[in-house]
Formats: C-alpha cells, structure tokens, sequence
C-alpha cells in the first residue's frame, strides 16, 4: 500500500509539471507571458512623413529633434539654393538631418519652375544643381528621391526620371494654415487645424506632406508625432516604408 501510494503522488506531480509547462508554452506564443495578449513581433503600423521647401536653419533641426524624442525619421525636400549660400546656407543642417538618420531629396533648385511646363534645360538644371548642393553638404550621400515642386511634373519625365518621384496621400494644407511666433490670435486654431488635416487622413502607408520652413509648422509636427505614437505608428523615411523605391516611378504611399 505504501508503494502505491507513493506513485500516486509521483504521478500527481508530473501531471501538475506538464500542465505548467503547457500553459507557459501557449503564453509565450501568444504574447511573451507579459498577460497582454499581443506579442512584442506584432509590426506597427508606419507611414512617412516628409517635408518640402526647406531646410530652415532653426526650425528644420526643432522637428528633427522632435523626431528623435520617438525614434522617428522623415524624409526632406531640399531647395538648393538654400543650402548652397545662394539664399540661405543650410549645409550644416543637411549633414545634421543625415546624422540623426533622415532622408534628404531633391525638391528644385529655385523652387520657381515646374517640371511639367519648363524647359528640358530648366528641368536638368534644377535636379543637377540641388544635387550637387546636397552632395557638397554631405559628401558621399546617395540621392535617390525627388519630389516636384507642386507635384508637377510631366507623365514622361516621371517616367525617365533618375530618381524616384515621390507624391503623398496625405496633405497637411500647412501652407493655408500658417502662422508666426508672432502670431497669438487664432494661433491654436491653426495648428489644431493642421493636426486634424493629417489624423483625419492617415492610414498605414500614407506618406504626409508638410513644410519645415513654418513655424507652424514645427508647433503642429509636435502634436502629430505626439498623436501617431501614441495611436501605434512608427514614423519612417520614404525609402524605409516603401523598402526599395525604383527610380522613374511615382509613390504616392507605402502600399
């Protein structure tokens, strides 16, 4: 009697051992044990960010930083002669969005001609040269996108394009709703305003045009970035959400 006694409580035991073991094997699958139900492999949901007509050299480095609080990283369409020393010189906020890991593109060298309507010769120059002041900012650095002034540009120049030709889904409508630090009256409105033009919009995928060259600008990316992250977005650069952008094709989102 003694000896079967003993191995009912041996078997106890070992049923008691695999049903732990079974339960701790169905949480770890499920969601790392943490009682959530989700698991930390589970990808966010992304979309790019990407800002046009700069650099500034206050307010493009206030929404770099911004974007480092997170993590996050944009793209950014540079005119030229803002970097070059021709309007602005920009070239150390080139090599600083670079160094914090962003996106630099072309945008136009003058901002004043439109890739639909312009010469050949004004077209080549205004990609060639904006380039050339993005290299000369930041030697070594690989251009590979570009975005049109206005979205403008011909069916077949996008077509021929060395560069990608990234559009966007979602328009901020920053420029409609600007303001200066000056600018107390109707201030809150306005960012509000541009803070609901892009949540009201976006989706996984969207790419977001916005400008870096408006202190509005700055005050609503801080809200947006606020409201992403804490709606489960991960902000990228237009190479990371698309993952391989091929050069003659238009991207108007990720998907």
């Amino acid at each position: 009697m003694k000896r079967t006694a003993f191995w009912r409580v041996m078997c106890a035991i070992l049923v008691t051992a695999l049903a732990f073991a079974t339960v701790s094997c169905d949480s770890t699958a499920t969601g790392g044990g943490d009682g959530t139900g989700t698991s930390s492999d589970t990808p966010k949901k992304r979309v790019a960010m990407t800002f046009d007509d700069g650099p500034h050299n206050v307010r493009t480095r206030a929404i770099v930083d911004e974007l480092a609080k997170y993590g996050f990283n944009a793209t950014f369409f540079v005119v030229g002669n803002r970097v070059d020393g021709t309007e602005m010189n920009c070239e150390a906020t080139v090599r600083y969005i670079i160094e914090k890991g962003n996106e630099v593109g072309i945008h136009g060298y003058t901002h004043g001609v439109y890739y639909n309507s312009c010469s050949d010769e004004e077209y080549e120059y205004e990609l060639k040269q904006t380039k050339k002041a993005i290299t000369a900012a930041a030697e070594g650095y690989e251009v590979s996108l570009m975005r049109p002034i206005g979205g403008a540009i011909s069916a077949e120049r996008a077509a021929e394009c060395e560069y990608s030709v990234v559009m966007w889904d979602v328009d901020s409508l920053d420029y409609e709703h600007r303001y200066s630090s000056a600018d107390a009256e109707g201030a809150a409105e306005k960012r509000d305003a541009i803070v609901e033009n892009v949540m009201s919009q976006v989706k996984d995928g969207s790419i977001i045009l916005m400008h870096d060259i408006y202190f509005s600008t700055v005050e609503a990316t801080a809200v947006i970035l606020k409201q992403l992250h804490e709606a489960g977005y991960e902000v990228v650069t237009v190479s990371q959400l698309i993952g391989d952008p091929q050069s003659g094709v238009k991207y108007f989102n990720g998907n």
